[in-house]
């Protein structure tokens, strides 16, 4: 038994007689290799089980069979690590390590190897060499000077280390060589493990060379080609480049109107005379292409299943009873009447109240492809009928594509924003439109791109616009008009209950959370922090107090929220709208509530009036637009003509004094003539001292002889004075036809006058 300095190696084994430079690099290691080269010792190598481990457990983690090893030389490295070249002398026995803290001693017995009986072992190793020999010539990666030394080296053992450490195997395999200390058993070994390496070698070799024949075919191929190119480029023969070839082919398997196949056919026959990559051959291939992926023949199958329609329309939409109904109409004629043309419809509203996402459900119920085309801002007319192909970079117009994308004849396309169209000097696209839309043409439209009648006639087109006065008569004359008026408060807290709080609590990740909305609290945020047509501020809010409340459900780990109208100010912050209540009801002299018609529903207005010092003029104030100004200067003339009915205050009045009206709200620009007959009833309140009730609401265009005309806007004014607490208004006889339009809940608590003339206001209106 021996003792000297011993070190751990990862991943690497050493035979004897083999010289080598190994690395050391950690801090023992360093210490113990120093104190090896201080002391002239030698060192014991074993190496670890783990090679991961930087700080292994010994004697347990180290294999027990190592090498001691001769220093020859140390190298200081620059990463601080010492490179040494070593001998490896005898295989050893380490029996115990000892590890101090600045270096690990080992306790060893050299182990000498056994080589049986001679002959056998000569035999052994001849055959060793002879496999050895093919391996080499095999893989080329080993030096032929090491088969004439090998053959050189009497001593068989040896000889084995010398192969061992030669082959590309695993440490763990080469361990497994280190530890057969008999040398014909270790023959054994070597022969199994060359015979196994010659057959990857081989498969390896077998590989390469397919990799390398294929390499030179391809590169014989491109040679070829090009060489077939230039002889082409020579003859001005074109006709079997590859992209002809496929284009041949798809145009073979499609099917195609006789017109279009025979046009295809004469483009064909062009393209196969152009250089494949001159700018021609691109204009004509992109050509060719678009009209092949043009849907010439292909549809998609109707869902004439009214129900099925209905439930899908209801599923995703409250309200908008006129549009479903238009479509459930459209899809019974179907069924009647299978070779019916494709409807044209426009959805008239203002911004927010879901005419986009209804045209997307109107597609789904009728089982049909969806394609939106935005016409916002198109001012060329090259965008509706494309392109002429006489450059590079020329396009088919919008609805071409559209139908290319739609892969069908009869998709819904959806013309969003048709009012926001303009013209310029590069041509009309609202007149190019008209031929889009006109059932009698549509059937044969023809883009310039294509330069071919498409039918465009099984199209359902949906067209959507916010103000119907930007789109040219003509072309709404083609279009069927469906008018969506904004929603009321009670639709919006229907919206709200049933789309916008699920899908706000979804967006923010409240889905399992349970949230509980009061009605009157969802009444106070549509009241108090939006003002507007449709639902999309107010979605905006739902998502900011989901927003808040998935915070809190961080912070605090609730999982149940109650959202009471005291608690809206810390979630969405100060009301946004003062909501729009009648203060008082006490009569009022000159003070006249009216009922106009914004984009944002229906409001109270009011008019004031007062008489200052002058001689019997009219001024008005409140930003008024030009119909607004002639209905006052009717209404004034209305009452000087008929001042005999009217006993007034003041005979003298229009000698000492004028009138002055104003409309409140300055900034907000007011036209129209409906509030004629409430500038009528201000003005004779200030003409006679008498005072207006302020519990009444009235709206009415008023004729110089006093007759009450119809106005717009029904619906929408009785819901903007019930909102305002109002339970009494005033309609002319015009518009009773509207009274079925005002919603339920709004018509059971109102009062509503009809009137004629304003001889029936004036009975009405004052107290």
């Amino acid at each position: 038994m021996s003792k000297t300095l011993f070190l751990p190696t990862r991943d690497l084994v050493i035979f004897p007689g083999i010289v080598t430079p190994i690395y050391v690099g950690r801090a023992k290691s360093v210490s113990t290799l120093e104190s090896a080269v201080n002391s002239k010792s030698k060192l014991v190598l074993g190496m670890q089980k783990d090679p991961s481990k930087e700080d292994p457990e010994l004697p347990n983690d180290i294999y027990k069979i190592g090498v001691i090893v001769n220093i020859l030389q140390i190298v200081k490295m620059p990463n601080n690590n010492i490179k040494v070249l070593i001998e490896a002398e005898e295989r050893v026995m380490i029996e115990d390590v000892e590890i101090t803290d600045t270096e690990y001693t080992a306790t060893y017995k050299t182990i000498k190897c056994t080589n049986g009986k001679a002959k056998e072992t000569e035999a052994i190793y001849r055959k060793v060499i002879g496999y050895f020999e093919k391996f080499v010539g095999l893989t080329g990666k080993i030096s032929p000077e090491l088969l004439v030394n090998l053959k050189g080296i009497k001593d068989i053992n040896s000889a084995f280390d010398i192969i061992s450490s030669n082959l590309p195997v695993k440490s763990e395999v080469r361990q497994e060589l280190l530890e057969i200390f008999d040398v014909k058993d270790r023959g054994f070994k070597l022969l199994e493990l060359l015979a196994s390496e010659m057959e990857i070698a081989s498969l390896e070799k077998k590989i390469d060379d397919k990799v390398k024949t294929k390499m030179n075919e391809a590169q014989k191929s491109y040679y070829i080609k090009e060489k077939i190119n230039a002889m082409k480029e020579e003859l001005g023969d074109f006709s079997q480049d590859e992209d002809m070839l496929d284009l041949v082919e798809k145009l073979n398997k499609t099917k195609l109107p006789k017109e279009v196949k025979k046009k295809l056919d004469s483009e064909m026959k062009k393209l196969s005379k152009m250089p494949p990559f001159s700018a021609e051959a691109t204009v004509s291939r992109n050509y060719i292409e678009t009209v092949l992926d043009l849907p010439w023949d292909k549809t998609t199958k109707d869902i004439l299943d009214l129900k099925k329609a209905n439930d899908i329309l209801e599923r995703d939409h409250y309200g908008l009873k006129e549009a479903k109904s238009r479509v459930l109409d459209y899809l019974a004629v179907k069924k009647l009447n299978p070779s019916m043309k494709g409807g044209i419809l426009c959805l008239a509203g203002p911004p927010g109240i879901g005419k986009t996402s209804l045209v997307k459900s109107i597609a789904d119920a009728m089982g049909r492809k969806f394609v939106r085309v935005s016409l916002g801002g198109v001012r060329d007319e090259a965008e509706i009928r494309g392109h002429r192909r006489t450059y590079i970079g020329s396009m088919p117009g919008k609805l071409i594509k559209a139908m290319k994308d739609a892969g069908s004849k009869n998709p819904v396309i959806l013309l969003d924003e048709i009012d926001k169209m303009s013209n310029d000097f590069k041509g009309d696209p609202a007149s190019a439109m008209l031929e889009v839309l006109d059932p009698e043409q549509n059937s044969h439209f023809e883009d310039h791109y294509i330069d071919m009648p498409f039918d465009l006639s099984k199209v359902f087109f949906v067209a959507t616009a916010n103000d119907l006065r930007n789109v040219s008569a003509p072309l709404r004359d083609r279009m069927e008009i469906i008018n969506i008026s904004s929603y009321t408060e009670f639709e919006k807290l229907h919206i709200a209950k049933k789309y916008l709080i699920k899908q706000a609590k979804e967006e923010n990740g409240l889905k399992d959370y349970d949230i509980q909305i009061s009605d009157n609290v969802i009444m106070k945020i549509i009241d108090e922090y939006t003002r507007e047509a449709g639902v999309r501020n107010l979605k905006r809010e739902f998502i900011t107090l989901c927003r808040k409340l998935a915070r809190d459900a961080v912070e605090q780990d609730k999982k149940k929220f109650i959202i009471k109208s005291s608690s809206l100010e810390k979630y969405l912050g100060k009301p946004k709208f003062r909501p729009e209540k009648l203060k008082e009801k006490e009569p009022k002299l000159g003070v006249v509530n009216g009922l106009a018609w914004t984009s944002v529903g229906g409001v109270t207005l009011e008019v004031q009036g007062v008489a200052i010092p002058g001689k019997g003029e009219l001024s008005l104030t409140g930003t008024l637009g030009n119909v607004m100004k002639e209905s006052a200067q009717v209404a004034f003339t209305y009452v000087k003509a008929n001042l005999d009915k009217y006993k007034l205050e003041n005979p003298e009045f229009f000698e000492k004094k004028n009138i002055h009206l104003h409309f409140p709200e300055g900034a907000t620009p007011k036209d129209g003539p409906s509030a004629g007959i409430t500038i009528v009833t201000a003005i004779l309140s200030v003409l006679t001292g008498r005072k207006v009730r302020q519990d009444i609401a009235m709206t009415g265009e008023v004729t110089i002889t006093g007759e009450v005309l119809a106005i717009g806007g029904v619906k929408e004014k009785v819901i903007g004075a019930h909102r305002a607490g109002i339970r009494e208004v005033i309609l002319p006889e015009d518009n009773r036809v509207d009274e079925s339009d005002i919603p339920a809940e709004v018509a059971k608590t109102m009062k509503i006058h009809f009137v004629k003339t304003y001889d029936e206001v004036e009975k009405l209106v004052f107290a």
